[in-house]
Order: structure tokens, then sequence, then C-alpha cells
């Protein structure tokens, strides 16, 4: 049998990485950070409790490596850059964000991330990470409820506040069994977007 080479080797540990970052994510959207053990995220990945000391050093690395690993996975930024860069009017671009934010997978991330916020002793590194990607959302609907406003298409008033209702409801939702919501989805969020449109 041939020995694997370098390059074979370094996809396989990547490859084990992932499956416990995918594990992991699932287990601190479910659990919370507090209630996640170790021996969760190996079970949940499919791995002995060692293999996940062997890619991470504690639980809090397993964390923010997850973060910003499912970041990038879900490609937010990017999505929502390309987002921006579309001609959808501004009401169009609210709506295709709800359901990318409540796509499955992707709800995962905001439930791990409400979790954080809820929880004390969490190290800097994450917090730093957490409101970074908060504050991709905040640049990003301000000025879609701004212009959306100036269009006719969202409500009148303070438009600070109207974000950050919606972002709050949004969280609210993705805080709750997500598997509800995958269900006739179109319709729900149609629903949900009167909250902010202009009838």
């Amino acid at each position: 049998m041939a020995r694997l080479n370098e390059e074979q080797l370094k996809d396989i540990r990547e490859e084990r990485k992932i499956q416990i970052m995918t594990g992991a994510l699932k287990v601190f959207a479910n659990n919370g950070i507090k209630q996640t053990k170790i021996s969760m995220i190996a079970k949940e990945a499919g791995v002995s409790h060692g293999l996940v000391y062997h890619y991470f050093d504690s639980k809090e690395a397993v964390l923010y490596d997850t973060l910003l690993w499912a970041m990038e996975v879900a490609t937010i930024e990017q999505t929502l850059q390309e987002l921006n860069q579309t001609e959808l009017s501004p009401l169009e671009q609210i709506k295709f964000f709800l359901t990318f934010a409540l796509k499955e997978g992707n709800s995962d991330i905001f439930r791990v991330v409400q979790h954080i916020m809820k929880a004390d002793d969490i190290p800097q590194d994450i917090i730093d990470l957490v409101e970074q990607s908060g504050n991709v959302y905040i640049q990003f609907m301000f000025p879609l409820f701004v212009k959306g406003q100036e269009l006719g298409e969202i409500i009148p008033g303070d438009t600070q506040e109207l974000v950050e209702i919606f972002l709050n409801v949004l969280s609210g939702i993705i805080a709750d069994d997500n598997s509800w919501w995958q269900e006739n989805i179109e319709r729900k969020i149609d629903i949900l977007m009167r909250m902010v449109a202009v009838r």
C-alpha cells in the first residue's frame, strides 16, 4: 500500500478539522457556550475526544476557530457586498437577507452569536469577532433602510431604531427552533416583511 504524501495528509487533517468545527457549530448553537463540552463536540463530529484536543487547545479555541470558519463558509460579508451591488430594491435586498439568515446552517452562526452575547466570561478575542460581525449587518442594513424610506418602500421613522428592532426580531426568531421556519419559509418571510414595508 502506497504511503500518503504530505499534501494528502494535509487534506485529511483539514477535513478532520472541518468535521470537528461542523459538529461544534451545531452543538454550540443547540446548547449554548457554558453547557457545551468537548465530549459533546466529539460525539456530534463522530471523532474521539482526544482528536478534538489534537486540533484545538481548549473549548474556547474550538469556538473561536469555528466562528471564524463558519463566517467564511457562509460568506456572509461577501454575500452582503454582492447583494449591495445588485439592481434589487432595498426591500428586495432585505427580503433576500432574511432568506439567507434563516436558511438552515446559516442560522446556527446567528444562534451561536446570541449565546455568546448572553454568556459571561467569554474571552475578549471572541467578543471582538462577534462585535465585528454584528457591525457588518448594521453597516449593510442602515443604508438600505434609509434608501427604502426615501423611496417610500419602508415605513418612515427613526431609521436607527427601526434597524435595531428589525435585527432584534430576527435574532429572536433565530434563537427559536428554526425548523418551523423552513416549512413555507417564503410565506413566513413575506409576513415578517410587513413589519417594515409600506402597505
